[in-house]
């Protein structure tokens, strides 16, 4: 239903003039984005799907065999379409690397056990971005000049995307398509239409973010520490153009290095020298906000804090306990649909023997499976120029709406070969891309911290439309 979300959905036009103060300052920068929950929406009934559980049984394959790799010139119409995987194995965001490697193995496994993409299989090759954007860089160099990948499904830390984006993928016209970047300034890249990604944009967290700072909690003062690369710089600023907006103050917002370290004191010390009544923790979990979340604590500097998708992990409070941090409230970017988000997870575990701890793991899984469609549609496993211009036909309303399950995707490979349109309905819920190849509709969770059970619960679920500034409460 309609709520006090709706009544203030004037508060997305403010993002706008909020991007222009940091877009390109973030273009340089290194981040990620995290938290990703089912999200239920009421889909309108022409979308509704109902599901088996993705690619059960039946081969995969995972990776090129044999020795040496296939490079671009010497790959032809009907040979593999082979789909780099830049995701961080290493560095702050090391815990989410492999998630995404299963995600994407998962859906070659569905293409492949489908029939293949134009007579070829779908192989994944992997690259580890570190967590930097230097490091990125150079493995995306490697994946495309070397592993001849005519598409990349990553980069997770908004950062490496950027960076990646404009030294490798933009200049050698190679699709990528990124599965947790949620940085505002991916929208306005000069990108000739090659970068898109399956989360939606930290436009809409931060708003929701403000949102329940000031109504939920009731917070009138807070500061906010902030990893300084493009996730940071604007989650922070879309929330504190939002908060003020709403009457609130920010008493000071204080960036940290994009980098593990053994102190925070100094920044801790000049955030909350306003006397703030809560910090907002927008940071990376490893070598970031476990350590001053923890010197916060223990130095009686502040006890009480906000969190986001950044720093919804268990890792963090599996160290620190979570007793200290008990009923406090977090946000973050979610998928929309139930039905077919349970059924992938179902399908994760038992291809995997767990599921996933990761943000943004359908969204990852949807990725490969939007470029494979594609690729079919474009009728090349080799032209990505073709396959980027084949991408919102088979991803976009209006057509046949498919989801991920083995049945709906050998389905929608065979009717897209035939010149039928279709609309792919996801893991992560809608994979409509905009003209910016941005997903403008998506949704974002409200979680509170369960130290009973040691766990995050989902205490509202919020849709948002940034085309038309629409922000409903969905329970």
């Amino acid at each position: 239903m309609t709520t006090w979300f709706a009544r203030r959905r004037w508060l997305l036009l403010i993002v706008a003039g909020v991007l222009a103060l940091f877009i390109v300052a973030a273009c340089g920068d290194d981040d990620d984005d995290d938290g990703d929950e089912p999200i239920a929406t009421d889909m309108p009934a022409e979308t509704q799907v109902v599901v088996e559980a993705p690619c059960e049984g039946g081969p995969g394959v995972f990776g090129r065999t044999g020795a040496g790799g296939i490079t671009a010139s010497t790959l032809q119409d009907g040979d593999d379409l082979v789909i780099g995987v830049l995701v961080p194995s290493t560095g702050a965001l090391s815990t989410f690397g492999p998630d995404y490697i299963n995600a994407a193995n998962l859906a070659a496994k569905c293409l492949n056990n489908a029939g293949g993409v134009n007579g070829g299989r779908v192989v994944i090759e992997t690259g580890d971005t570190g967590t930097a954007p230097e490091q990125g860089v150079t493995e995306a160099e490697r994946l495309v000049s070397i592993e001849g990948v005519v598409a990349i499904m990553g980069a997770a830390s908004s950062g490496v995307t950027l960076a990646v984006a404009e030294s490798v993928t933009i200049p050698n016209g190679v699709l990528l398509i990124s599965p947790a970047s949620t940085s505002p300034a991916l929208t306005d890249l000069e990108d000739d239409d090659f970068v898109f990604r399956t989360p939606i944009s930290d436009a809409a967290q931060g708003v929701v973010l403000a949102q329940v700072v000031f109504d939920d909690l009731g917070l009138t003062s807070v500061c906010d520490l902030f990893v300084n690369n493009a996730y940071g710089q604007g989650l922070s600023a879309v929330f504190g153009e939002t908060f003020e907006g709403l009457g609130g103050t920010v008493t000071a917002a204080v960036p940290h290095d994009d980098a593990e370290a053994i102190s925070y004191t100094a920044e801790l010390s000049e955030c909350t020298a306003g006397d703030p009544e809560a910090l907002i923790a927008i940071s990376y979990p490893t070598g970031q906000a476990t350590v001053y979340l923890r010197e916060a604590l223990e130095g009686g500097v502040i006890d009480n804090f906000v969190f986001v998708d950044g720093t919804r992990e268990d890792d963090i409070f599996n160290e620190l306990g979570w007793e200290p941090f008990d009923g406090m409230l977090g946000t973050a970017p979610g998928a929309l649909s139930t039905d077919l988000g349970d059924a992938f997870d179902d399908a994760f575990e038992a291809e995997f023997g767990a599921l996933y701890s990761s943000p943004f793991v359908r969204e990852a899984f949807d990725a490969v499976i939007a470029i494979g469609l594609a690729a079919q549609a474009a009728g090349t496993n080799t032209d990505s120029a073709a396959i980027r211009d084949s991408l919102r036909g088979t991803s976009n309303a209006p057509g046949t709406v498919y989801g991920p399950s083995e049945d709906d995707i050998t389905a929608a490979l065979a009717a897209v070969a035939a010149g039928d349109d279709i609309d792919y309905q996801g893991a992560s819920g809608s994979v409509d891309f905009n003209d910016d190849g941005d997903i403008t509709f998506g949704a974002i969770e409200v979680w509170r911290i369960d130290a009973a059970n040691e766990e995050f619960v989902v205490e509202r679920r919020v849709s948002v439309d940034l085309a038309t500034g629409e922000i409903l409460d969905l329970e």
